[in-house]
């Protein structure tokens, strides 16, 4: 009985004891002006990066690459720059591509007996241009008028 007391005595001691602690600098918590406190110098606040001209037009070609239907959209922001509409024209080029393909080995596809053969060569015809846009893509960040191999002679768009 005179154990358990003491156990009382002792965590009672310990809960009054807990909020005693002197704060030290490391436990003080920081604020805004810590920077200019610790010699350290604050921050700049970023108050929005702003993107060029330039960065834009090739956001907005690269677009055209990642979403097929959206081959117009450098045409639409740009209707007299050379780049976007070099980049418009590949970008509805290969959507066409796209298009077509997807419907003729989709049908193929759905032959008896052929099926599995023409649904690998769709597979294959995916990849394919998946990597064609990946390459672009490169392309338009790196700001260079790059034609896709095999369709950069095809100009649909003047």
């Amino acid at each position: 009985m005179e154990q358990n007391q003491k156990e009382t005595e002792l965590s009672e001691e310990e809960k009054n004891n807990v909020g005693d602690a002197p704060q030290t600098e490391e436990t003080e918590k920081t604020g805004p002006d810590d920077g200019a406190k610790s010699g350290r110098p604050a921050e700049p606040e970023d108050d929005g990066a702003q993107i060029s001209e330039e960065q834009k037009k090739k956001i907005v070609c690269a677009l055209a690459y990642l979403f097929g239907i959206l081959f117009f959209l450098p045409l639409v922001c740009y209707p007299n720059d050379r780049f976007a509409k070099f980049h418009a024209n590949q970008s509805l080029v290969i959507f066409l591509i796209v298009v077509a393909g997807e419907v003729i080995f989709g049908i193929l596809a759905g032959i008896a007996g052929l099926g599995v053969v023409f649904g690998i060569v769709l597979a294959v015809f995916n990849v394919a241009v998946l990597l064609a846009c990946i390459y672009a893509i490169l392309g338009v960040v790196k700001g260079e008028e790059r034609g896709i191999p095999l369709i950069k002679s095809l100009k649909l768009l003047k």
